[in-house]
């Protein structure tokens, strides 16, 4: 494969983990040149440190900034009642406490300037709420065509988790998912229409704890408390498919569709209106994931946790 630089823009959150665990483990076919971070799993002091964790954990080396810590005009949100206080809960103080600082400067102009040095070269994966990249993209227009593609875990073509119609990342923020979505950048949607064909199971954390890693229980841990909060046999595993599409593509089918989001319902604020008969009935946007091979791409993650 041949390298693909990319940007991570995250807020971990335990899928944000396990999804910069992939990226570390595959660095010579996706070399990660910065991560931004942002407010939304839960606070950004707290989202930040979790991402130096990672760092700490995982030997990455790229630098990491903070970004936004609130959304571009909309109170915060977090969702700390599912993941725990600070998201990574009490089982986060198993992993080493991070050795490195952030690096100076605000996420969004990082990426900008990472994006003006490799023009048409960089991929940003997103997998957080928006903000930053929204707000890169109101400093700088010309930011959707600098970038090679952005590959976002967000949305839903069908029912959402944190309300009845919304997925997290996109009610979050759903004006930076707005502008984002319509801002002419290529576009790679992956929402939990998708997510929910790639299920993590007890066998599978199994897997992780017997592993090799040295932070193989403490990831295992983290997952089987994932799982009992969610109380049933198997959980969506968001995040990683953004990487683990772009490690093997051929895993995933995409469709063109417009993407609209919902900024004024009563019950639908952050819903992702996806309309797939394009061009009869509106301009594609961006491509919406809408099969997987669940158990290839779990095998992927596995084999980078353990």
């Amino acid at each position: 494969m041949t390298p693909r630089p990319i940007w991570i823009d995250t807020d971990p959150g335990f899928d944000d983990l396990v999804t910069l665990a992939l990226t570390a483990h595959h660095r010579s076919s996706l070399p990660l040149i910065g991560v931004s971070v942002v407010a939304g799993n839960a606070p950004l002091e707290r989202t930040l440190h979790n991402a130096l964790v990672a760092a700490e954990t995982f030997e990455i080396t790229a630098p990491i900034y903070a970004g936004c810590a609130r959304p571009l005009v909309r109170p915060s949100v977090s969702a700390e009642n599912v993941l725990g206080v600070g998201a990574f809960g009490t089982v986060g103080a198993k992993l080493p406490e991070p050795l490195q600082m952030a690096s100076d400067g605000h996420g969004a102009l990082r990426l900008l300037e990472a994006a003006r040095r490799m023009p048409g070269e960089l991929t940003l994966v997103a997998i957080g709420p928006l903000t930053n990249i929204a707000l890169a993209m109101q400093l700088e227009p010309a930011l959707p065509k600098l970038l090679r593609e952005i590959v976002i875990m967000g949305g839903s073509s069908e029912r959402g988790n944190h309300t009845a119609a919304a997925e997290f990342n996109f009610y979050a923020d759903p004006e930076a998912a707005s502008v984002v979505l319509d801002s002419g950048a290529q576009i790679a949607l992956f929402g939990l229409n998708l997510t929910r064909q790639v299920l993590l199971s007890p066998p599978h954390i199994e897997r992780v704890r017997r592993g090799n890693s040295s932070h193989a229980t403490a990831l295992a841990d983290m997952m089987a408390h994932y799982l009992q909060i969610r109380r049933g046999a198997a959980m969506p595993l968001h995040d990683p498919v953004t990487v683990a599409y772009l490690l093997h593509p051929e895993l995933f089918e995409l469709q063109a569709a417009n993407v609209q989001i919902e900024l004024t319902g009563t019950h639908t604020l952050g819903m992702s209106v996806c309309e797939f008969r394009v061009p009869a009935r509106g301009e594609a946007n961006t491509r919406v994931a809408i099969n997987t091979q669940g158990e290839a791409v779990i095998e992927i993650v596995l084999e980078a946790l353990t």
